[in-house]
């Protein structure tokens, strides 16, 4: 009986578990645009909170930071190999999407 390699082959009993831990994983870390859209909201209220109790300066320091985060996922993104609107749209996931684990 001949071992097969690649993708059509049969998994063992470790390789399954891991598929569906990886799996889970996945599932518990996915991000949509609406979470993501909620996270931009809630950036700019704390960046115009900022404003408001700290001054102008610390507005710009904070969305000076988050501006900094987008551009640093947008490079890695494109560096992956997204172009165009895929990319924009992987790196605004990745800057706010963290508001749908609130």
């Amino acid at each position: 009986m001949e071992e097969q390699d690649g993708p059509g082959r049969e998994l063992n009993a470790y390789e399954r578990v891991l598929a569906e831990d990886r799996r889970v994983v996945r599932e518990m870390l996915r991000v949509s645009v609406g979470s993501a859209h909620a996270g931009l909201a809630m950036t700019l209220f704390v960046v115009a909170l900022f404003a408001v109790i700290g001054g102008v300066a610390w507005a710009l320091i904070v969305g000076g930071a988050v501006a900094f985060w987008f551009a640093v996922a947008l490079i890695m993104v494109v560096g992956r190999g997204r172009r165009g609107w895929a990319a924009v749209t992987r790196a605004y996931l990745l800057t706010f999407g963290w508001a749908g684990w609130l």
